[in-house]
């Protein structure tokens, strides 16, 4: 591994090539399963999206510690992996969308409004089906062209000839810089909870758990302290965004229909809920 060998050092780039080989492997898993069943469950997308974040996580540490020349390989293979996620990601959505307007079937009145409700989600399976043969095409073609294969065989590639810094030590720079980010998209929301300022936050309070959890598995782990208070805003914010999104998708003319001020109302309980978690996980902004 270069001139230079550190053991303790050497040991922390042999844990980061562990976990990104099981977490290779656990993609290739539901990457078979999309590729073999046409219509992959929500669970099944919903573990593959997770572990597809995790991989770019640990490829976006990876490429920090390696040559320039494999670090350009991996971020071209991230790419990749990055359009697989948005499809897995894209499916999981409408699922999502779905599960929403069914928990309000029983607002609509019978009739039109009955009828208007079925024929939206009726629309919303026919987008989920055909986000599933994309996918399941996508899926099949970067498997087909190696694109898991290429990713582990560039990280063992690079590992062998690479000066390997303290892994440690990068994980709680890359640590660092995630809780600023958290820290200033937390600031904007709570001056100004807009739809975009909140899903911004929900994204950076994502990749900082990824972070911590990587860190976790390959080296001295990061303060778990923020771990709980994180995790609940991460989940609140994010039914929030759901139902943003889902409104925002709707014609205002379906307003005056039951079920749409439900979910107007079930909306306006969570925001109620995240501005209460925003006022209450002050200290993520660095605020007494």
């Amino acid at each position: 591994m270069g001139t230079s060998r550190d053991p303790s050092a050497e040991a922390e780039a042999d844990r980061l090539l562990r976990e990104v080989e099981r977490t290779l492997e656990a993609v290739r898993r539901d990457v078979s399963e999309v590729i073999r069943h046409p219509h992959p469950t929500p669970g099944r997308l919903h573990h593959l999206h997770r572990e597809l974040r995790r991989l770019r996580t640990a490829l976006s540490v990876g490429r920090e510690m390696f040559p320039k020349r494999d670090g350009a390989k991996l971020l071209a293979l991230d790419r990749r992996v990055r359009r697989l996620a948005r499809l897995v990601g894209g499916v999981r959505d409408r699922d999502v969308l779905l599960e929403l307007l069914g928990s309000v079937g029983t607002k609509a009145r019978p009739g039109l409004e009955a009828e208007m409700l079925e024929r939206h989600r009726t629309r919303l399976r026919d987008d989920a089906r055909t986000g599933r043969e994309l996918l399941r095409a996508f899926a099949r073609s970067e498997t087909e062209a190696g694109l898991l294969d290429e990713v582990a065989g560039t990280l063992g590639r690079a590992a062998r000839t690479a000066r390997i810094p303290h892994l440690g030590r990068l994980l709680v720079a890359h640590h660092a810089r995630g809780r600023e980010r958290v820290a200033e998209a937390h600031s904007k929301a709570r001056r100004r909870p807009s739809m975009k300022r909140l899903h911004r936050l929900r994204i950076r309070v994502r990749q900082l758990r990824q972070v911590a959890d990587l860190a976790r598995a390959v080296a001295s782990a990061p303060d778990r302290t923020f771990d709980a208070p994180l995790h609940r805003l991460q989940q609140q914010l994010g039914r929030l965004h759901d139902l943003d999104v889902l409104l925002a998708s709707l014609d205002p003319a379906l307003s005056a229909t039951g079920w749409f001020r439900a979910l107007k109302d079930e909306r306006k309980r969570r925001r109620r809920e995240a501005r209460r978690a925003l006022r209450s996980s002050s200290a993520l902004s660095g605020r007494p």
